[in-house]
């Protein structure tokens, strides 16, 4: 599965492993990983792509426990708009806000939300709202999304913390989220990504599947349960995510 925002991703990666990294002395473990957002490709005639993200990350193991603490839970928006469809160059269109909150832009045209803010109203069950000031060929326009968050996904407590590449893996979640139109889900060395998309409460990867990762610590296994809608605003069609993602760190062995 293709995917297409490096910086969403790396935002929320940081995050994670900025725990790990402050109580870790393995010096033997590559460098920290950086990776692609877990959403879906959007459409080939897509021109651009709004994603509001209700993600909640384990706290890696070798991170001493804390009374109340069980992982954390951030907003993440981001917005990808192109002077032709998907992959093309990305162009600003002025100030983009999600539920009423401004994104930001560190470079290179993609919006993202602010580094100092994870919070962006993101509410399972309910729809969120984005407003385009416009430009670059883009009119300004204001969307409530039809379709409602998904209720958040949780791996079940089958995934441990570590797992053989040499083995088939199978990845579990404790049930079925609502407001889902598929689940993707994704093992990664940080490098290197293995993806499947189904609709299940549960997936498996071969080790044939898995035989392209390196050994790591910092590894990591994702479950992203997501709807999409489009919409034309001025001829140009406009493809919103709202997803949930549950992303624990994992020793790959």
């Amino acid at each position: 599965m293709k995917t297409y925002n490096s910086t969403l991703w790396t935002l929320l990666l940081g995050v994670v492993l900025t725990f790990s990294a402050c109580s870790s002395d393995d010096d033997n473990d590559p460098t920290q990983p950086t990776q692609t957002s877990p959403t879906p490709t959007a459409p080939s005639d897509a021109n651009a792509v709004l994603a509001a993200v209700l993600s909640y990350s384990d706290l890696p193991s070798s991170v001493p426990s804390v009374p109340g603490v069980g992982g954390i839970a951030i907003d993440v928006a981001s917005g990808s708009f192109f002077n032709g469809a998907v992959g093309s160059t990305l162009v600003n269109v002025g100030e983009v806000k999600l539920n009423s909150k401004a994104l930001t832009i560190p470079g290179g045209n993609a919006y993202i939300n602010n580094p100092t803010d994870f919070s962006y109203s993101l509410v399972a069950g309910q729809s969120n709202s984005w407003q385009v000031a416009g430009g670059s060929g883009f009119d300004a326009f204001s969307h409530t999304t039809t379709k409602k968050m998904p209720s958040q996904v949780k791996f079940a407590s089958s995934v441990g913390a570590s797992f053989s590449k040499g083995s088939d893996i199978t990845l579990s979640i404790e049930t079925m989220t609502s407001n889902t139109d598929n689940i993707l889900w994704v093992i990664s060395d940080g490098k290197t990504t293995v993806t499947k998309e189904s609709k299940a409460t549960s997936v498996t990867f071969s080790a044939s599947e898995l035989s392209g990762l390196k050994a790591t610590s910092s590894g990591l296994v994702q479950a992203a349960s997501y709807n999409a809608e489009e919409k034309s605003f001025g001829g140009k069609k406009v493809y919103f995510i709202n997803e949930s993602v549950h992303t624990k760190i994992v020793e790959i062995k």
